[in-house]
């Protein structure tokens, strides 16, 4: 494969990465649930999805091997992937059981997780720290493979459940991408650029789930009222 090719699905991936940015803020801003947030989500997932390909792509070709991108590809794949997936599962509240196809994404994030482990912990061996970052990410990613499958056969009490999963799981890919974009570009110096972002957005995540859960509470408290 030539460099120059190599280079066009390096600026391609760029793109994508940098309108997916700015669109995923878009999302994340604006009112949930509103046609902006609908329009904006959509474009931000198909970005999302496209760059995290072509990261993963680029991040195996000679001379361009990159763990850190690879792990950033999968990582941003899956948790968009299956953020949109778990909207589709409003299902099981109603007492349908899932497909047998459901379970592909978390096996196939399980399988490559400990593949990622594995390659990890032979880099940490050769002194490569990189391994640490494939170590890290295959954790958290086998981790979410794990509790997508007990939530195929175990539904949750709360039936907006759905709704704070695709949430986690959106901004979490949003999460990725900023971490990708702040240590590619040194904007944040050493480990700064790993854990701000992450320190951040997970403070976004467990505002918007309280808020939705108030919420929540708020209509059915008002519904028994009317009731009672």
């Amino acid at each position: 494969m030539s460099e120059n090719f190599i280079r066009i699905l390096i600026y391609t991936h760029a793109t994508f990465g940098g309108i997916s940015l700015l669109v995923g803020l878009v999302a994340l801003i604006v009112t949930k649930g509103n046609n902006l947030h609908r329009s904006a989500g959509k474009i931000f997932y198909w970005c999302m999805l496209i760059g995290g390909l072509l990261a993963i792509i680029i991040s195996v070709l000679p001379n361009h091997e990159n763990s850190f991108l690879f792990s950033i590809g999968i990582f941003s794949c899956y948790m968009i992937l299956s953020g949109k997936q778990i909207l589709h599962l409003k299902k099981l509240f109603r007492g349908e059981k899932p497909a047998m196809k459901e379970f592909f994404l978390p096996t196939l994030m399980l399988v490559t997780g400990i593949g990622m482990m594995v390659y990890g912990i032979i880099l940490l061996s050769k002194n490569d720290n990189h391994g640490i970052v494939l170590i890290v990410f295959s954790y958290i990613g086998s981790i979410m493979a794990i509790r997508d499958m007990q939530l195929f056969r175990k539904t949750p009490n709360d039936k907006k459940f759905w709704l704070y999963q695709h949430i986690s799981k959106m901004s979490g890919g949003y999460i990725a991408a900023v971490t990708a974009f702040v240590v590619v570009n040194g904007i944040l110096p050493g480990i700064y650029g790993w854990l701000l972002p992450s320190v951040i957005g997970t403070i976004y995540i467990v505002y918007h789930q309280s808020r939705f859960r108030k919420k929540g509470e708020r209509i059915l408290a008002d519904r028994n009222i009317e009731n009672g």
